[in-house]
């Protein structure tokens, strides 16, 4: 079972978070959920450690070409009614 919890944030700290979570193709909501995570296993929080995993996921992210959603599943419906 998950629980939920609400974090308010200012203007600005949401806006780094919503910038950092599109650069990482995530929604925000999933990036704050993935740093607290992040923070709660360790046993000294370290912050640095957390940027330098974001740092990872957005290189990692940008080596794939762009993907445009609307044509992903575009081309997946297509190879499926191909299939039927």
């Amino acid at each position: 079972m998950t629980r939920a919890i609400t974090v308010r944030l200012d203007d600005a700290d949401h806006e780094a978070l919503a910038r950092q979570a599109d650069q990482l193709r995530v929604q925000p909501g999933t990036l704050a959920r993935m740093l607290v995570h992040a923070g709660l296993t360790e046993i000294q929080p370290a912050r640095s450690d957390a940027r330098g995993a974001i740092a990872r996921l957005v290189r990692r992210s940008q080596q794939g070409p762009p993907a445009d959603a609307v044509t992903l599943v575009a081309e997946a419906r297509a190879q499926l009614g191909e299939q039927r």
